[in-house]
């Protein structure tokens, strides 16, 4: 199984001149592209920016089928802003194979009708995940990925401001994802949010082989007991969680800006994705 971080491209290289540049972290929401075979390939929610990468970042086409999907699927944890509306960006491209649950499909029909829209240019193929009602997990399979299972886990993530009943969250509003490699036997877990994991989602995240969480925020973190220090739950969680590779996908707010973050992060054995980092399990 093969990872691909993609964060909307650090100035990004034209089709017409593929340069060599630095890899860089930056807190800009993103999107992770995963692989089977290394040739067919899931994006894990799109941002608009990623959806520009994909058709004008010529350092993708190392990553056969990425750029340049015949079809293009896509798993959506949730319904938020940052997480969908990069669909509307493909929307001149190949046709989009859609996995969410039914009550992201509720939010993308009526609170925020990207999918009505999209009919009239690609097309959009729907594959329900059944995570509804008193059903917290299913288990399921995505076309093109023979090789790897793909499990979704309800969280207790936060809602988008769009939703429908924003009071009330539905079973489904938020997942985690699980991913094994059928091959391997390795796994992938990446949530929005380890604070709002749920109880579920940490058992599945103590199987994993690499975590990759989404964008915490330093006030969802109780402050260390004795010192008082704004982030420290977020690393006792941490390092309570057995994978091998854990990353983050954007710096912790509280650590914006500082020059504590680089040396915190590694001494818990953290990493900071930066676009188009590499991952393979």
């Amino acid at each position: 199984m093969k990872l691909v971080v993609l964060k909307g491209g650090d100035e990004a290289v034209p089709l017409t001149q593929c340069a060599r540049t630095v890899l860089a972290s930056t807190r800009t929401p993103g999107a992770v592209a995963l692989s089977g075979d290394g040739l067919h390939w899931v994006l894990i929610n799109v941002s608009p920016s990623v959806a520009t990468q994909l058709s004008t970042d010529a350092r993708l086409l190392r990553h056969a089928g990425l750029p340049d999907a015949a079809v293009r699927a896509v798993v959506l944890t949730d319904a938020q802003v940052d997480h969908v509306t990069g669909l509307l960006s493909l929307r001149d491209g190949a046709p989009i194979h859609l996995y969410a649950t039914p009550a992201v499909f509720e939010e993308l029909t009526h609170a925020l009708p990207v999918l009505p829209l999209l009919e009239h240019y690609c097309g959009v193929q729907w594959h329900v995940i059944p995570v509804a009602g008193e059903s917290r997990e299913a288990v399921f399979q995505i076309e093109g990925q023979p090789t790897l299972e793909f499990t979704a886990i309800a969280t207790d993530g936060p809602l988008p401001r769009h939703a429908a009943q924003p009071a009330s969250a539905e079973v489904g509003e938020t997942i985690g994802l699980a991913v094994r490699d059928l091959v391997t036997g390795q796994r992938f877990f990446c949530a929005r949010s380890l604070a709002a994991a749920g109880f579920e989602a940490v058992e599945w995240m103590q199987q994993a082989d690499c975590l990759l969480l989404g964008d915490d925020r330093v006030d969802a973190w109780p402050d260390d007991s004795e010192s008082g220090v704004a982030g420290r739950g977020m690393f006792a969680q941490l390092d309570r969680v057995g994978a091998r590779r854990k990353v983050l996908m954007a710096m912790p707010e509280w650590d914006a800006g500082s020059g504590r973050p680089a040396v915190d992060l590694a001494r818990h054995g953290v990493e900071l994705a930066a676009d188009r980092m590499e991952i393979n399990l």
